[in-house]
């Protein structure tokens, strides 16, 4: 018990540090990433391996484009954002990067996958344009001129995944980072490049960043190293 009070009391100087500290924001070694959920796998990948040879932790969050974006604008801590090019252009206006920073980028592509599970009948799983997915389902499948028997639309690539592993859906429409991220899913087929726009991504140095060893995170985005590990995770460095 002395020893719980006492971390209680140590949490609570810093919180109150925290509190008081004005509009000088207090340093803090650890780096705090926002990330789009496909990318997730990939971002804690890279930073296991930062994290094995500098020593410093870093914590990766996952959120759509919009939720990142209106975090942002609402002032919650980060010190590294990656997204969408599209939606990095927003941030960028809105004032919420830090100026020259922004750098990438990465390229992921979609792909139709399936499950180790066995499904019955012929259901597609896409998701739905919807603010928790940056994929266009309908619009994919129709420019693709794919014909499947049955489609079933959902909120997004997580709800995909779910299909696939429960048997619900024979295959599903997901970035090929999200299949990269499961070893329970495989590529049945790549979707032509021509179905869709570019799915690009940024990274940048939040306003609102707190941490000396962001700009080390992000430079270590283009290492060798993280370049293999990305690649490995989906992900296509963009020249």
């Amino acid at each position: 018990m002395p020893a719980r009070r006492a971390r209680e009391r140590i949490i609570g100087a810093l919180l109150l540090a925290l509190a008081t500290a004005g509009p000088a924001r207090a340093a803090a070694p650890d780096v705090i990433v926002y990330g789009d959920p496909t990318l997730n796998h990939a971002l804690h990948d890279v930073a296991d391996r930062f994290t094995a040879q500098t020593g410093v932790p870093v914590h990766i969050f996952a959120a759509p484009p919009s939720n990142i974006l209106a975090q942002l604008r609402h002032e919650v801590w980060n010190d590294v954002v990656v997204t969408l090019a599209p939606w990095m252009d927003q941030a960028v206006n809105d004032g919420v990067i830090e100026p020259n920073t922004r750098t990438g980028s990465w390229r992921t592509t979609l792909v139709i996958a399936t499950a180790t599970v066995s499904a019955a009948g012929e259901t597609l799983a896409i998701p739905d344009p919807t603010p928790a997915s940056s994929i266009d389902g309908p619009a994919v499948v129709a420019a693709a001129g794919l014909h499947p028997a049955k489609v079933q639309g959902v909120a997004n690539g997580a709800n995909v995944v779910f299909l696939l592993e429960t048997g619900v859906a024979a295959q599903g429409l997901l970035h090929l980072t999200d299949v990269r991220a499961d070893p329970k899913l495989h590529i049945l087929a790549r979707v032509a490049d021509t179905a869709y726009a570019p799915i690009v991504y940024d990274a940048a140095i939040s306003t609102l960043t707190h941490s000396p060893n962001a700009h080390a995170f992000l430079d270590y985005l283009h290492s060798p190293a993280a370049t293999d590990i990305l690649r490995a995770d989906g992900l296509e460095t963009v020249k």
